[in-house]
């Protein structure tokens, strides 16, 4: 990056810290939707929508090719993963290949009481639409989802893959989504899943390019509630993305970060420290033996896998040192 570059980064992210510290005492603007009865089975769209809200030139020639991005399978979803007939239960969730969608639609008579307790997804198979659930850091997350969203959050999906974590945290009250990836097809996956999930009405969901996301820029003034990231501990340490993460997340949201190892915890903790407070009550670890489907899927034992949770820290009013270290970060 160039100097002349950084120093104009740089003075964005201090115009937007004095917007965000000036508006210290303003609520933001949810979109607040009445929760889905748990007991009630919502109508899906089975066909998604050939129209995209996603910017034209992170979908601009994905699919001039006449090949599609995604598909509905039966058994296989995500990046071809196995799914049960029957379905996949994580935590509040119950999880299926796209062409279960109809039959189990016309199946609803056979319901059982313990189906009818839990929230249907329905997953296209999609050249990069990572996450089904049957890894184990897919189902670390979607467990804490399932027991921490609340009616009217705002859910910060980054490394959203499928889109997974977002249709989960809507069943379960959030008001609006917010999606990032670095992959193009990932986010046309993931919004097609939504669509097909009932989810693609009134801007619950937004998915956007990595390249799309400036510091405070998402539900300002504040940030959202929660954020959730499930990326490799590469990507999740590098300044750029810890400045991304931090600065979009509500000072008191809660952060959920997996696809990482148990060896790796400490260095996570170290790339967040000045801004999360953990909870290590809510640290979680999950090995594939543990994990449904997870070695008949990947063909080996992908080990074990971890999840830290933390809460970002409540600033004193007029301390600008932590925008300076965003900043920095954020140029790194």
């Amino acid at each position: 990056m160039s100097p002349t570059t950084s120093c104009l980064l740089r003075t964005i992210l201090i115009c937007h810290y004095a917007v965000y510290a000036n508006s210290f005492t303003i609520q933001p603007s949810l979109i607040t939707v009445p929760r889905t009865s748990i007991s009630i089975r919502p109508q899906h769209h089975y066909a998604a929508s050939t129209k995209s809200d996603l910017t034209d030139w992170v979908i601009e020639d994905l699919e001039d090719d006449g090949q599609s991005i995604t598909s509905a399978d039966p058994i296989k979803a995500g990046e071809g993963d196995t799914l049960p007939t029957d379905g996949l239960t994580i935590g509040k969730m119950k999880i299926f290949a796209a062409s279960q969608q109809d039959i189990e639609q016309n199946d609803n008579n056979n319901d059982t009481d313990d189906d009818e307790l839990l929230y249907p997804i329905y997953l296209l198979l999609g050249r990069n639409g990572w996450g089904t659930g049957v890894h184990p850091s897919t189902r670390l997350c979607l467990e804490w989802i399932c027991s921490t969203i609340k009616d009217g959050d705002v859910l910060l999906d980054y490394g959203c893959g499928s889109g997974i974590l977002s249709i989960s945290a809507l069943h379960m009250g959030a008001s609006r989504c917010v999606g990032v990836d670095v992959e193009a097809e990932a986010l046309v996956t993931a919004e097609r899943n939504l669509a097909l999930n009932g989810w693609d009405a009134d801007g619950r969901f937004q998915g956007l390019h990595t390249r799309e996301v400036l510091p405070y820029d998402i539900c300002p003034p504040q940030g959202v509630d929660v954020c959730v990231a499930n990326i490799l501990i590469g990507q999740l340490v590098r300044p750029s993305m810890v400045a991304a993460i931090v600065t979009n997340l509500r000072e008191g949201g809660l952060l959920c970060l997996s696809g990482i190892r148990p060896a790796q915890i400490d260095s996570l903790k170290r790339a967040y420290d000045d801004s999360i407070e953990w909870l290590d009550d809510e640290y979680a670890e999950l090995s594939a033996g543990e994990t449904l489907n997870c070695i008949e899927t990947y063909g080996f034992d992908v080990g074990q896998w971890a999840r830290l949770v933390g809460r970002k820290r409540v600033r004193e009013v007029g301390d600008s040192s932590f925008i300076l270290r965003m900043s920095d970060l954020a140029v790194s």
